[in-house]
């Protein structure tokens, strides 16, 4: 009868000690904001950013045009590493009732979700892209927006943020 006892007692120590062990190990690595210490952490140069995001390339004046696009966003390479630039602008001026286009460039998922951050009350009620893959391309239509300004950010990585102004 004693023996199940002492294995039981020896059972919680270990699951305490290895609990205490999984968060000295990794704490660093869930993004949390103003941490800027992670595993994942590498600083980019102005010549990293340059080199994956280029330029759109110029289309040609015979080509056909859709419904125009009132603004573009870029996520850059490296957003998801805290503390590099993440939305290119980050500041996004558009006419009521033009669409925003948005494309990841980094190598994962992300989102523009309308609010300052995640606890924020409107987050997700006025626009919200859900998941974009990397290589992948949203849309985000302002029709239903009066004119303001709109905090966004990435509900996957709360610490990229940036404004929507509607005109």
């Amino acid at each position: 009868m004693w023996v199940g006892k002492v294995a039981f007692i020896v059972l919680l120590i270990l699951g305490g000690i290895t609990g205490v062990v999984m968060y000295i190990s990794f704490h660093d690595i869930a993004p949390v904001s103003g941490n800027m210490q992670s595993f994942y952490r590498k600083n980019l140069t102005p010549q990293d950013i340059a080199a994956a995001n280029p330029p759109p390339a110029a289309s040609s004046s015979s080509a056909t045009t859709s419904a125009p696009v009132g603004a573009s966003v870029t996520i850059l390479a490296g957003a998801s590493t805290q503390g590099n630039p993440s939305y290119s602008p980050d500041t996004v001026t558009v006419k009521k009732g033009d669409a925003i286009s948005i494309t990841n460039k980094d190598t994962v998922p992300h989102t523009m979700t309308n609010g300052k951050d995640p606890s924020d009350p409107t987050t997700g009620k006025l626009f919200d892209t859900s998941l974009i893959s990397p290589a992948a391309s949203a849309k985000v239509a302002t029709a239903k927006l009066s004119a303001g300004t709109y905090p966004f950010h990435c509900t996957v990585h709360p610490y990229m943020t940036g404004t929507l102004k509607v005109q």
